[in-house]
C-alpha cells in the first residue's frame, strides 16, 4: 500500500464518522474528563488511573481503529 492510498483510506475512515467522533472531540473530551478529575478529586493516584484509561481509549480510537480499516 502506497501512501497516498493510505491517506485516502485514513480520511475515508474519519469522514465517515459523526462530528462527535472525530480525533478532535475524543483528544478534546479525554483531556476535559482528566482535568475534571483532577479539579473535583485532586488525587493523583485517580488522576493516573484515568489517564491511563484515556490513554487506552485514545490509542484503541485513533491509532488501531483507523489502521485496521484499511
Amino acid at each position: 500500500m502506497n501512501l497516498d492510498s493510505f491517506t485516502k483510506s485514513f480520511n475515508d475512515y474519519w469522514n465517515s464518522k459523526p462530528f462527535w467522533c472525530q480525533p478532535w472531540s475524543i483528544i478534546l473530551s479525554g483531556i476535559t474528563l482528566i482535568g475534571f478529575t483532577w479539579f473535583v478529586f485532586s488525587s493523583y493516584f485517580f488522576s493516573i488511573i484515568i489517564t491511563l484509561i484515556v490513554l487506552t481509549w485514545w490509542i484503541l480510537f485513533l491509532i488501531i481503529a483507523p489502521k485496521a480499516s484499511t
